[in-house]
């Protein structure tokens, strides 16, 4: 009789506290449909590597990025959000956070952006790359942390990301035998002047690599500096960022078949920094509720800090017509191409021409 009563008591305790918040659920389904053509360099040991990519491919799926979750009002002073999206055909968790507003500021726990992310571009091939990678910076997108929030002033706390490269020449990057003491940290200010948004960000990590054949520390660091002034129907945004050892800190994409890149390298015993820089702009016009253009270009570089290092380069440009057909209801025409210009790591130098579109209905 008392188990019935306990459970009896349990539920009541639950309905009690979901009837008391607000529960603000929502899902944005988006499926992409490209075709590419790429022409790849510096290959010719692989002929049929060569033909494969020389052909016009056609993909469509899913986006990894379509999602489905619920904001949560508890209070005025608790609020809280999960967000599932479809990450390989799977649910995975984007998002899942609460925040306690304390009066003076709030204070984030949980999975959410991270303070370096500085969205800009609406770039949509390649599950809205907006960029990231090839000139614009995304801080990892979504991390654990604890985050403060003042204002304009963010700073967070946020899991380690302690990848490296184990050779010059390696294409996967290493995530073992390291010692962490300290936790990443992120910050960032946002200022608004009229049309204007100046926003400045950073980011910090080290770790010691102790593999057997090296001991020492891989330092981390990035600035990213974001402006955007809206003048009517017209909006235009820029950036610059760079940092050593940035692919700790936020995403780099400078190679044509190692993806992710921008980590340290262990050579000779020691470890190799790798320096990066990168800027962003676009171009946008809403020509009504309907119709609209933006132009969007970035450039990425990274190199090694060493004698004779070279290089390694990426370019990626786009124009398209984002069309709103009803509330909610978007299809985006896109026309692009992505260029790996320089490749210092032995990896083909290639350029992809792309064209199609994303569909998506927000629900």
């Amino acid at each position: 009789m008392k188990k019935i009563i306990v459970a009896i008591a349990a539920l009541a305790l639950m309905a009690g506290s979901a009837y008391a918040a607000e529960w603000n659920f929502y899902g944005s389904a988006r499926v992409s449909t490209f075709w590419s053509d790429t022409d790849a360099d510096g290959v010719d040991e692989w002929d049929d590597v060569d033909d494969y990519l020389d052909d016009v491919q056609y993909d469509q799926q899913l986006q990894s990025n379509a999602r489905i979750g619920a904001k949560v009002k508890v209070s005025d002073e608790l609020t809280g959000r999960f967000e599932y999206g479809a990450s390989g055909g799977s649910a995975n968790i984007r998002l899942l956070y609460g925040e306690w507003n304390f009066g003076v500021g709030k204070l984030l726990v949980g999975q959410d952006y991270t303070p370096m992310y500085l969205p800009g571009s609406n770039q949509v091939v390649n599950n809205d790359n907006a960029l990231d990678g090839w000139g614009n910076v995304n801080g990892n997108l979504r991390k654990a942390q604890i985050k403060l929030t003042f204002g304009g002033l963010q700073i967070a706390f946020v899991e380690n990301n302690t990848k490296y490269y184990g050779a010059l020449d390696a294409i996967d990057e290493i995530d073992a035998a390291v010692d962490v003491v300290i936790p990443m940290i992120q910050a960032q200010y946002a200022l608004t002047w009229d049309n204007l948004v100046f926003t400045l960000a950073g980011g910090y990590q080290t770790f010691d690599v102790d593999n057997g054949t090296v001991d020492d520390d891989v330092t981390s660091w990035g600035l990213g500096l974001d402006v955007a002034a809206t003048f009517g129907a017209f909006k235009i945004t820029g950036q610059v960022n760079g940092g050593t050892n940035v692919g700790n800190i936020y995403k780099i994409d400078v190679s044509s078949i190692a993806l992710g890149s921008g980590y340290a390298a262990i050579d000779d015993g020691k470890v190799i920094d790798n320096d990066a820089m990168g800027f962003r702009v676009t171009v946008a016009f809403a020509f009504n509720d309907m119709f609209g253009v933006e132009l969007g270009y970035g450039y990425q570089q990274t190199e090694f800090d060493m004698s004779g290092s070279e290089e390694d380069e990426v370019q990626a440009y786009y124009i398209q017509f984002p069309v709103t057909l009803a509330p909610g209801v978007h299809v985006v025409p896109e026309v692009g191409v992505v260029d790996y210009m320089d490749n210092a790591q032995g990896n083909s130098e290639s350029e992809t021409t792309y064209f199609g579109a994303k569909w998506q209905i927000n629900f």
